[in-house]
């Protein structure tokens, strides 16, 4: 397309190689270089065809069996049809006039040189780098020599005294006229499309409803979205300065010749500088003083798209962490890595440390907090967190698992087990309920066997409710563009794209698109079509292909069409079908043949939708074919209020004619029974006297046992029918434990809750019952509980604590401090008194005690003596030996005979003290 207006170079005059004749008029040059430089011919090839024949001047391959005269003429016809075409392209080649000459016709042929000076006059004021500028400068350029701006909606050429408007992100041309056409179209497709959407319903029952309008406008070439109030209402420069800017054959075409002064992006709050022009703006030139990105180098002149630069210093800042310094090379303030370093972190709740990265201090060991609540009963369960664990969750009003029976405990320690009911819960499918008895813990997965259609509709089979279905047959669902498949697996209707040619009729129904495959509608069709109304007298212009969709225009004048019923109907020219009649029907009534007028809604001709009852559809796409009939519907029943009596003579209410028969009003019989107590329980019914107030033949006969109370604590109820006060005394027996617990007592629940205490003053009504209770309940045995002081109770079986404590009686021994004197007393006395005073007999024996350890001592302390003295004699007698043998023996037998009674002495003192415990034991 970009090079469709340029000029052909012509270098020979046969530019197509077309084979000519060397001595036919193609070859003569008749023609052929007028107005075209052309190099010296050079002699044509001459094809030719070598043959028994001799004919020559063709390629055409010719059978042995044609005759020659068939194929001199089949040549000629050849040779004929091949210099009509030679001519034909010949003169294309030189004749051939491009837009461009047009602008060279007006604008007097912009040479190279001015090219040249119409970029040396935009970039003039550019001072920054070459290499900045070089994509400006070739996009100025190649819109400049190539002359091919075309306009990719009407694919025109786009002339310099055209009206434009460029696009803000591709900056292509495009007409002014044609842009405007584009956009209003755009949104008016798009508008029309949304109204022709409808919600659906997706595999899961869930209602989709459609999506939300979005109108707005696309760039033909990049799609960049733009609003309604972004649609070009005027001719402007490119930099958006001058409306209607003139045409100038010095200056880029559209161009007002003034400096750009568009804000550069990024914004660094500098201007363009060079003239107005197309296309993007080149990076800021201009030169400012700026620190590197950490601020700690001195400052640098630069040029400002390239301001941003960075050192070589390593950043020193701490992190987040607050221990390690950040190494990162220069940087933005404020923007450090994170920390890489690992340390020794504690978890949330404290319980356990392990290393990890500083910047993921926070982190959860998955530990049980088990901290105990404000109850100091029950643990918080919860997985490692911090702060306070809140309020106990035991506390609060509980229900049982199934939630069907709620309670609150009198305390968090109370434990609320299961119902025993079904659980009842609706489980994740939305449709069925748990069938399991009440249980701790979520329910499982619906198990129950249901019909599911797959996602494409096409099978229904029976699965788990909580799986999808899903078949092997293959999406034949037309895609977005209306004509090509999606072949997809058991697709839900969600089809992706089509990337095909779209070759679709366009909303006229008498062209096509030729564009490539689209989503959204094709561009619409510029015809006017007439649309009239029912009648004719009113007709109006709509768009081409939108006759079905308009409306058709509104008449005034009265509708032709005969009224079907009985009344006159008239209305305005309308489409479709008459209105149905509104007023009221006014014939005799023959379907409750009362004396009042029907009083409904006309029905002489109403419309009727019936089906096949015997339809069988052979998959989900057939659906059975419905009929619609113009029908005369019966008569309703009347509706006019009438006063009727209820069957059981309670209340007289305003009843339809058409129901006015006597019925149950609803309310409960009421008639006394013949028991005196008790009254008819059943709903108004039929009665023989309706004004009647006791007991009927129909009435339902008293079967009620006895209601009059039971004493207070008694649970058994009367046994005997229903009856006048009082009731007999309770009968039965309970069995429970004595106050002791030792044996079990039997007795009438009249003893325990006897009725004839009924009536006496409340004080006297507790001890009387205290005292009738205490009797029952106490076995008549001796108590079998012990006293604090240690002792059994002596009173008889009793309830509550044991009476008079401090008075027992029974006997104890009590001691002085050393033990020798004891006394026998009662235990009541031996608590105040716990020891008695020692006599004279328990000094004596305290001064025998004493004497007898002071001998001990000294005994004790000449053994030790007698020990020392023997092991100084044995140590002299090893290390002070004499010579002579004979007294040395003789010495050694002395000390031998001398030292017996060392063995003698502490069997001596055992049998001493064995003699005085005796002694002592004795007195």
């Amino acid at each position: 397309m970009a090079n469709r207006n340029r000029k052909f170079a012509v270098k020979e005059p046969n530019a197509w190689k077309v084979p000519v004749e060397p001595n036919g008029p193609a070859a003569s040059g008749g023609g052929g270089g007028d107005g075209v430089k052309n190099k010296p011919q050079k002699p044509a090839k001459t094809a030719t065809l070598a043959d028994d024949n001799g004919v020559s001047g063709s390629k055409i391959p010719v059978p042995k069996t044609t005759s020659a005269s068939m194929i001199k003429k089949s040549q000629e016809k050849f040779n004929q049809v091949q210099r009509q075409h030679a001519e034909t392209a010949r003169k294309y080649a030189t004749e051939y006039v491009s837009s461009d000459d047009e602008e060279d016709e007006t604008t007097g042929g912009a040479s190279d040189a001015a090219t040249r000076a119409i970029l040396g006059d935009v970039l003039k004021n550019y001072h920054g780098i070459d290499a900045d500028v070089g994509k400006t400068q070739e996009y100025l350029q190649n819109l400049l020599e190539s002359r091919n701006a075309v306009c990719l909606i009407c694919i025109e050429t786009v002339k310099r005294a055209d009206k434009i408007w460029s696009c803000h992100s591709c900056y292509t041309f495009f007409h002014l006229m044609c842009i405007q056409r584009w956009a209003n179209d755009s949104m008016s497709m798009k508008r029309i499309n949304h109204e022709q959407q409808e919600g659906y319903y997706n595999n899961r029952g869930e209602y989709i409803p459609k999506p939300v309008l979005s109108v707005h406008w696309d760039c033909p070439k990049c799609r960049k979205e733009y609003q309604p109030q972004d649609i070009p209402r005027h001719y402007e420069c490119f930099c958006r300065k001058e409306q209607n800017p003139a045409a100038h054959p010095w200056l880029i075409p559209h161009s007002c010749g003034e400096l750009c002064g568009k804000n550069l992006n990024p914004e660094c709050g500098h201007t363009c500088r060079l003239l107005c022009h197309p296309g993007p703006c080149p990076p800021c030139p201009q030169t400012i003083s700026v620190s590197c990105r950490c601020g700690s180098s001195a400052l640098k002149t630069i040029r400002c798209s390239q301001k941003s630069w960075g050192c070589t210093k390593k950043c020193t800042r701490k992190l987040s962490c607050g221990i390690h310094e950040c190494v990162a090379q220069c940087h933005e303030p404020g923007k450090c890595p994170p920390c890489k370093n690992r340390s020794k972190q504690r978890c949330l709740c404290g319980a356990k440390a392990k290393e990890v990265n500083c910047h993921e201090s926070r982190w959860q060991c998955g530990t049980v907090c088990n901290k105990p609540f404000p109850c100091r009963i029950h643990k918080c369960e919860l997985k490692c967190h911090d702060g306070p664990c809140g309020e106990c969750p035991l506390g609060l009003p509980r229900s049982c698992p199934c939630g069907k029976t709620e309670t609150r405990a009198a305390s968090c320690s109370e434990r609320i087990g299961t119902c025993g009911d079904t659980c009842q819960k609706l489980l994740e499918c939305g449709q069925h309920h748990c069938t399991e008895r009440c249980h701790q813990g979520a329910c499982g997965n619906c198990l129950v066997l249901v019909g599911k259609v797959c996602r494409c509709g096409a099978t229904t089979k029976e699965v788990a409710c909580h799986r999808e279905a899903t078949c092997e047959s293959k999406c034949k669902k037309v895609r977005a563009c209306g004509k090509h498949p999606c072949n997809r697996k058991c697709c839900d209707g969600q089809c992706p794209e089509c990337d095909k040619v779209c070759g679709k009729t366009l909303p006229c129904g008498k062209h096509k698109c030729s564009s490539l495959c689209h989503q959204g509608p094709c561009y619409p069709c510029n015809q006017k079509s007439v649309v009239k109304c029912r009648c004719g007298g009113t007709s109006i212009e709509v768009q081409c292909g939108r006759e079905k969709k308009a409306n058709a225009p509104k008449c005034k004048l009265p509708c032709r069409i005969h009224s079907k019923c009985h009344h006159q109907n008239p209305h305005e020219c309308h489409q479709g079908e008459c209105p149905p009649c509104t007023q009221p029907c006014g014939q005799p009534n023959d379907t409750t043949n009362c004396e009042h007028p029907c009083g409904a809604r006309c029905h002489a001709a109403v419309k009727v939708v019936t089906k096949d009852k015997n339809f069988k559809p052979i998959g989900p796409w057939d659906v059975a074919q419905e009929v619609v009939e113009i029908k005369t519907l019966p008569h309703p029943p009347c509706p006019v209020k009438v006063p009727v009596l209820c069957l059981g003579g309670h209340e007289t209410a305003d009843w339809p004619c058409s129901n006015s028969r006597p019925s149950s009003c609803g309310r409960i019989c009421g008639r006394k029974l013949r028991c005196g107590v008790h009254q008819c329980p059943l709903v108004c019914h039929k009665v023989t006297h309706r004004a009647s107030t006791t007991q009927d033949s129909r009435c339902e006969a008293c079967t009620a046992g006895c209601v009059i109370p039971r004493p207070t604590g008694c649970v058994h109820p009367c046994q005997r029918a229903c009856h006048n006060p009082p009731c007999n005394p309770c009968q039965v027996v309970i069995k429970a434990n004595c106050y002791c617990g030792l044996t079990q007592v039997f007795y009438k629940c009249h003893e325990f809750y006897p009725p004839d205490l009924e009536g006496t003053d409340k004080g006297e009504l507790v001890e009387a019952l205290k005292q009738r209770r205490a009797s029952v309940m106490s076995c008549g045995q001796k108590c079998i509980k012990n006293l604090p002081c240690g002792h059994r109770c002596s009173a008889t079986c009793h309830p509550g604590r044991c009476p008079n404590p401090e008075q027992c009686a029974k006997k104890v021994k009590i001691a002085c401090k050393c033990g020798h004197r004891k006394v026998e007393v009662n235990c009541n006395v031996a608590k105040a008194t716990p020891t008695v005073d020692c006599d004279d007999q328990c000094t004596l024996l305290q001064e025998q005690k004493r004497a007898e350890l002071e001998k001990q001592q000294e005994e004790e302390r000449a053994r030790q003596a007698m020990e020392n003295q023997k092991e100084l004699e044995e140590y002299e007698r090893k290390f002070n030996r004499r010579k002579h043998r004979e007294r040395k023996r003789r010495e050694v037998q002395q000390e031998e005979g001398g030292r017996s009674w060392i063995y003698l002495l502490p069997v001596a003192i055992v049998l001493i003290a064995i003699a005085v415990y005796f002694l002592m034991l004795q007195i």
